[in-house]
């Protein structure tokens, strides 16, 4: 019976490891029975792809389907005041969404709860460097010693923010979320280690289809090579021009593309 019992649980994580199948199931505060969510990504940066529709019965939509590797994918509800798409990386496994205008926790998979865990680090160190400028810009009664010592502590707090992103992004470079966050947090990287990051990005990952992260990265390289800005880099929608102030605004654009969006 035992030697069964360990057949069928080594079986078991066997097909967990090789499965490709996902399902999600989540709540979105304020929705209401019979509104519809949609799943989705944007393979361009650009254009919304709708992959399935949801409709909301007894409080709760769910999504199914096979994934192979890890994307980034949005859930969109467009019934409220504002319409939300709420960002995750879509793999194999069960996944959970409490979505709500202004905050949205995905989880239940390897790269979303990992996204979880430094986004909630990165919380904790935002608010030491906000109490910092606080007490550093809104108290008149400083003395000149305090106001060095608060200052020095406000770039000690934002330097550890630095390093802890630096090494998230160095450990997780082959993966979906080191690559995302490299998106985001370019800056902090001089040339020649943001290129040498790039390089390390694995072949799985640099499929465009679904996922423009990587052409996101190659175009940031081109611009810190060339000193350009991005506008001058990345075309408009339509394939003609630089983009303009009503592209910069597009929901699906690189600005919502790099900061997951809250609504």
């Amino acid at each position: 019976m035992r030697r069964i019992i360990t057949f069928i649980f080594a079986a078991t994580l066997l097909w967990a490891c090789n499965s490709t199948e996902y399902r999600i199931s989540g709540t979105i505060d304020g929705a209401n029975d019979g509104d519809s969510v949609v799943l989705g990504y944007s393979a361009d940066g650009m254009e919304f792809t709708t992959v399935a529709t949801s409709v909301i019965t007894n409080g709760e939509f769910a999504f199914s389907g096979n994934q192979k590797g890890c994307k980034i994918y949005y859930i969109g509800y467009e019934n409220a005041d504002e319409p939300i798409y709420a960002l995750f990386f879509l793999e194999p496994g069960e996944i959970t969404a409490a979505i709500s205008p202004n905050e949205c926790t995905i989880s239940g998979t390897p790269t979303n709860d990992l996204n979880n865990e430094v986004e909630k680090e990165l919380f904790k160190y935002a608010q030491n460097i906000m109490d910092y400028q606080e007490a550093l810009y809104v108290d008149s009664t400083l003395t000149e010693e305090e106001t060095d010592e608060i200052g020095n502590k406000l770039y000690m707090a934002h330097r550890d923010a630095m390093t802890y992103i630096e090494n998230v992004i160095r450990e997780n470079i082959d993966n979906m979320l080191g690559m995302f966050l490299l998106v985001q947090y370019s800056d902090i990287f001089d040339n020649e280690d943001f290129t040498e990051l790039v390089a390390t990005v694995p072949d799985k990952n640099k499929d465009h289809e679904n996922n423009p992260l990587f052409d996101i990265l190659l175009a940031i390289q081109k611009a810190r090579t060339d000193d350009e800005t991005y506008s001058d880099i990345f075309d408009a929608s339509d394939g003609t021009d630089d983009f303009d102030d009503e592209d910069e605004d597009d929901e699906f654009g690189l600005n919502d593309l790099i900061a997951p969006m809250e609504n």
